[in-house]
């Protein structure tokens, strides 16, 4: 990112991309990438020596990305009204190249619960168990696609046991995923490890159309959504029964986050 640029930038899901580029004083030239296929790209870079920070403005849910080096928002050209629909940014953990894994576990375990003081919730994808707590982990050791729960800080030995870990979260029509990814030569528990965070923000509507293969039903997603949640919703239910089975409890209160007018969607 060149000199005149920001170091500090400000996001905000559904915003214009013509008005995020003038709120950031972003240039078209080198932060707009206008594609064919009819999506426009909005980047921003940073190195190493010089991280930025990424301000996401979300009311009440609001918090700043810190040590950010991406930033990638996608707008779809057919349909600038709904603004930026996503946006992706990668960071590392402090500005440091390398940190302690303890230190890393507690900076990136406080970040999660600062999120969840800010009233973000567990966002369990309809086709996973619900499950919370110890419980829940205890799944995702099973099953490393299973988001990490928001209520648990894993030890430093479950810690180093994890090879891919993510959580999902939603506020106010929001849906975030944090990934975090690790040189796998630097596992060393008593020496540095080195670290890089992903961030994943969609609107409600980008996340409903995620749930489709193929250009043409996620244009349709709003007819499809009923069918398709009660297949995953079958899935679910099948995980649970067999859970139950084997004495986990069930968060029957989890509260599933409303996309279609017709949710919450049951088999």
């Amino acid at each position: 990112m060149a000199a005149t640029e920001p170091t500090t930038i400000k996001i905000e899901l559904g915003q214009r991309g013509d008005e995020f580029l003038r709120e950031n004083n972003l240039p078209q030239k080198g932060s707009v990438d206008r594609q064919p296929a009819g999506l426009n790209f909005y980047r921003a870079r940073w190195s190493t020596a010089a991280p930025g920070t990424v301000v996401v403005n979300h009311r009440q849910h609001s918090f700043n990305i810190p040590f950010a080096l991406t930033l990638l928002g996608t707008e779809d050209a057919e349909a600038l009204h709904e603004g930026v629909r996503s946006f992706d940014i990668t960071a590392g953990v402090t500005a440091a190249d390398t940190i302690q894994h303890d230190e890393a576990r507690r900076l990136i375990l406080d970040f999660i619960q600062t999120l969840t003081e800010r009233g973000w919730k567990p966002a369990i994808s309809y086709n996973y168990p619900r499950l919370k707590g110890e419980q829940a982990y205890k799944y995702f050791e099973e099953d490393f696609t299973y988001s990490v729960p928001l209520d648990y800080r894993p030890t430093l030995e479950q810690w180093m046991a994890m090879d891919f870990a993510y959580w999902r979260l939603h506020a106010d029509d929001v849906f975030l995923d944090i990934t975090f990814r690790r040189d796998r030569k630097r596992m060393d528990p008593e020496q540095p490890g080195a670290y890089l965070l992903s961030f994943t923000l969609n609107s409600k509507e980008a996340e409903a159309r995620s749930h489709f293969q193929g250009e043409k039903d996620r244009a349709n997603w709003k007819d499809l959504w009923v069918d398709k949640i009660k297949e995953l919703k079958k899935e679910r239910y099948a995980k649970e029964e067999a859970l139950r089975k084997r004495g986990f409890d069930i968060d029957t209160n989890y509260e599933e986050p409303k996309i279609h007018p017709d949710d919450p969607v049951e088999p």
